[in-house]
């Protein structure tokens, strides 16, 4: 009999400590899970407001960015144009020069007259002439891989 005595108390005790602990672990839990969710309310506009101005800066910067890559397309065709200009104008005084243009120009000559005899000057002008032609491509070629960069 004692210990059914005992053994009522200890799961009266036992159902009592439950119902009482799990009643304060309820009400802590909903207290923090109301704080939780009020800080959130509360802190919400505050992080899209740092949000919104981490976005702007970042804008901004981009701007920025962009201008400056754009004056410096606008200096760099202002110093081509001012550059042409001068080189235009300095074209324009023409001084007669001796006909010596390297060391290649006496030997086409000295080809041209050997080919007189049979009549292939023609051809070795036309040939000339095509080697100039090819020389200015190749220089069109190097200057438009040299603007590019």
């Amino acid at each position: 009999m004692i210990s059914s005595v005992l053994s009522w108390i200890s799961g009266f005790f036992q159902n009592l400590l439950s119902v009482v602990l799990g009643f304060i672990s309820r009400l802590f839990g909903s207290l923090f899970q109301g704080l939780i969710t009020v800080l959130k309310l509360i802190f919400k506009p505050i992080f899209i407001l740092i949000g919104i101005v981490f976005y702007a800066v970042y804008k901004i910067g981009e701007l920025v960015v962009s201008l400056v890559l754009v004056l410096v397309a606008v200096g760099k065709l202002l110093y081509s144009f001012v550059i042409g200009i001068f080189n235009t104008l300095g074209s324009l005084a023409w001084t007669d020069a001796p006909q010596s243009h390297g060391s290649w120009s006496h030997a086409i000559g000295e080809v041209f007259a050997a080919l007189a005899p049979y009549q292939l000057d023609k051809i070795a002008y036309v040939i000339s002439f095509f080697i100039w032609v090819l020389t200015a491509l190749a220089v069109i070629k190097i200057l438009s891989a040299r603007g590019a960069e």
